[in-house]
């Protein structure tokens, strides 16, 4: 049986209506009857996290914004990382942001700036207040720098803040569209080593859970590592043996944990979201 389990969010535990379904939550809630930690990791904000997250009644520690921050379920703060001030002051600017929809992730919310020459319409809808004057921003408390822009566009970005600030930031991918920078030695994975030593629990004891790069380190770090069966293929290279949970839409994550903890009926087919 696992200590913990920890899982990603967009394409791994939310279902394509982007949510914890009834089969999904009523697992989980058996994984924690039976004392086991459960674990959200996602490159998400933790206030964004609280939204999909309540009614379930579920004791979730979190991890956010790829592992700036990680809070334990009682929402107590356990860790912070914010990318050093004067460097979010160079990439907000438009050498780096132009064709962008440039966002930074502050504890307060995540700020959005719509000015950089590209439109995200769900991203817009997501994120919380606008500013169009985000590139005068001072820098400070920010976990989480996102660039979201075509793949092209972000692959130069990607290699002009690499030639420029190698050593100094993390960069992942959490989709193809969305760049992300945290401070150096930003992770899930390296956040993950946090809690659970925080817990007192062992990570050849967890099980981990994860479609995208930036769940890279997370899924290298546990015992018992799945990707998921709609994992870009990024992913997927980097792990090809590592073992395939079902699809997000299928409650692949709900499946995989029920086979851990003996539970084998099926669910009612209310449970489970059509594709």
């Amino acid at each position: 049986m696992y200590a913990a389990i920890a899982s990603d969010l967009d394409g791994t535990l939310l279902d394509t209506r982007h949510s914890i379904n009834p089969f999904t939550a009523d697992t989980l809630r058996a994984a924690a009857e039976r004392n086991i930690h459960l674990i959200i990791a996602t490159g998400r904000h933790q206030l964004d996290v609280y939204r999909l997250t309540a009614g379930l009644d579920l004791p979730f520690h979190l991890i956010t914004s790829n592992g700036a921050r990680v809070h334990a379920h009682d929402g107590t703060l356990l860790y912070a990382a914010d990318v050093p001030a004067p460097l979010v002051r160079s990439l907000i600017q438009p050498e780096f942001a132009q064709g962008t929809l440039l966002s930074l992730y502050l504890d307060s919310g995540a700020l959005r700036c719509i000015n950089q020459g590209y439109d995200h319409p769900r991203r817009v809808a997501e994120l919380g207040e606008v500013d169009e004057h985000l590139s005068r921003h001072h820098g400070e408390g920010v976990a989480k720098i996102m660039y979201t822009a075509p793949p092209a566009r972000l692959t130069e970005i990607e290699h002009a803040i690499a030639e420029r600030f190698a050593g100094q930031v993390s960069l992942t991918y959490s989709q193809p569209d969305y760049l992300e920078v945290m401070a150096l030695g930003v992770s899930k994975g390296q956040a993950l080593r946090r809690l659970a030593e925080a817990l007192g629990i062992a990570l050849e004891d967890c099980a981990a859970f994860g479609d995208g790069l930036n769940d890279y380190e997370m899924l290298q770090a546990v015992g018992h590592p799945y990707r998921m069966a709609n994992a870009s293929p990024r992913l997927t290279a980097l792990l090809p043996d590592t073992a395939e949970a079902g699809y997000h839409g299928d409650a692949g994550v709900a499946w995989q944990v029920r086979q851990a903890l003996g539970l084998t009926e099926p669910p009612p087919a209310r449970h489970l979201s059509a594709e």
